[in-house]
C-alpha cells in the first residue's frame, strides 16, 4: 500500500460501537488498511446521541490531521456539526444503513476507498445547511419519512438494516392519513405531503430525487410531494426506485434559501436518518464552512481543491492516479 503523505498521518477515528457485527468487521478492516499505510489512529467510540459532535469539537488540531467519521450518515452528521467553522479537515467511511453521503460523493461503500480518500482525497470547503442551531450535510425533510425515522425501532434496524425503513413506511402509509405539512418557502406558503430540504441529489441510499443538488449549493433544492393519498405515496416509493420522483405529477421541485417547517405543530423533522425536532423550525444554508475530503470534487460542486498546490506535488505517488 502507498504510504500516506506526512499531512494526513495522524488520524482521529470517531466510530458507533452500536454498529451490527459486521459493521464492526469493516471498521477493524478499515483500520488495518489505515495502520498499513502509517496513519497513525487516536480512536474515539461515541456512547450515546451528542457524543460524536462533542468528540470532534474537542480535537486539537495540533495533534490531529484528519477527523474520519466512521458510521451512518447520522454518526457523520453528529462529527461535522463538532467541525463546522474550523480547520480540522473531514473524511467519511460508510459504515451506516443508508451511506447517502457516501453515495452522493460517489465514494463507493467499500473500505479500501475509504482508507484511500484520507490519505490522497482533495480538501474541499462547504457551507453546510442549517436546521435550527444544527448544521446538516444532505437534507432536513418533515411528513412521511420523518415519521418513519421517528416511528422506527432502532433494534430492528440493527438486525435487518434498511429493511427496517421499509417496514415503518408501509406502517406510515396505510395509518389514516395525517394533515399536510405546511412550509414556507423564501416566505411563500405551501402544504404538501412531505418537503424535503436538501443540499444533495441522492436520498436514501442510491436513489435520486434532486439531480441538480449540490453539497456546496448557496441554496437549498425543495421538494414536494403533493399528494398524500395512499396510492400516490405508494407510487412515489416506486417513483424514488426508479430515479423519477422529479417526474411525478404529484411533485414540485424549488429553489431556496430559507425553509420554514412550519406546520402542524409538533410534526417531526429528520435531517441525515435522525430526529432532530419538532415543527416550526427553519432551515437554511449556513455561513460557517467544513473542511471535507472527497475523492472526486466535482461530485460536491465546480469547486477549486483547497489543496490545489500540494495535492499536485503529491499525485506523481497518488493511487487514484495509478
Amino acid at each position: 500500500m502507498t504510504p500516506c503523505p506526512a499531512n494526513r498521518r495522524r488520524v482521529a477515528v470517531i466510530y458507533n460501537p452500536a454498529a451490527g457485527a459486521r459493521q464492526r468487521g469493516r471498521l477493524r478492516g478499515l483500520l488495518k488498511r489505515l495502520k498499513a499505510a502509517g496513519h497513525e489512529i487516536l480512536l474515539r467510540r461515541t456512547e450515546g446521541p451528542g457524543d460524536a459532535t462533542r468528540i470532534a469539537g474537542a480535537l486539537d488540531p495540533a495533534s490531529v490531521d484528519v477527523v474520519l467519521a466512521a458510521g451512518g450518515d447520522g454518526t457523520i452528521n453528529e462529527v461535522a456539526n463538532g467541525l463546522i467553522g474550523r480547520s480540522l479537515p473531514l473524511a467519511i467511511a460508510p459504515l451506516g444503513t443508508a451511506n447517502v453521503l457516501a453515495w452522493e460523493l460517489g465514494h463507493g461503500l467499500g473500505v479500501r476507498r475509504a482508507a484511500t480518500t484520507v490519505a490522497w482525497g482533495d480538501v474541499v470547503r462547504i457551507r453546510p445547511a442549517r436546521a435550527g442551531t444544527r448544521g446538516f450535510l444532505l437534507m432536513a425533510s418533515a411528513g412521511l419519512d420523518a415519521r418513519v425515522v421517528a416511528g422506527v425501532d432502532s433494534a430492528l434496524k440493527r438486525r435487518i438494516g434498511k429493511a427496517a425503513y421499509a417496514l415503518a413506511a408501509v406502517r406510515e402509509i396505510f395509518r389514516a392519513t395525517p394533515a399536510p405539512i405546511e412550509v414556507e418557502i423564501d416566505g411563500v406558503p405551501e402544504r404538501a405531503a412531505l418537503v424535503v430540504a436538501t443540499h444533495a441529489a441522492h436520498y436514501a441510499g442510491p436513489f435520486i430525487i434532486a439531480r441538480d443538488a449540490r453539497l456546496a449549493d448557496d441554496r437549498l433544492t425543495v421538494v414536494l410531494l403533493k399528494d398524500g393519498r395512499k396510492r400516490s405515496l405508494i407510487l412515489c416509493g416506486l417513483a424514488l426506485l426508479l430515479n423519477r420522483i422529479p417526474r411525478l405529477q404529484s411533485a414540485e421541485v424549488r429553489r431556496a434559501r430559507s425553509v420554514v417547517f412550519a406546520g402542524p405543530v409538533g410534526e417531526p423533522v429528520q435531517s441525515d436518518g435522525d430526529l432532530i425536532g419538532r415543527t416550526p423550525l427553519s432551515v437554511g444554508v449556513g455561513e460557517a464552512e467544513l473542511s471535507l475530503i472527497v475523492a472526486d470534487p466535482a461530485r460536491v460542486a465546480s469547486v477549486r481543491p483547497t489543496e490545489s498546490k500540494e495535492s499536485a506535488a503529491l499525485d506523481r505517488h497518488s493511487p487514484f492516479n495509478s
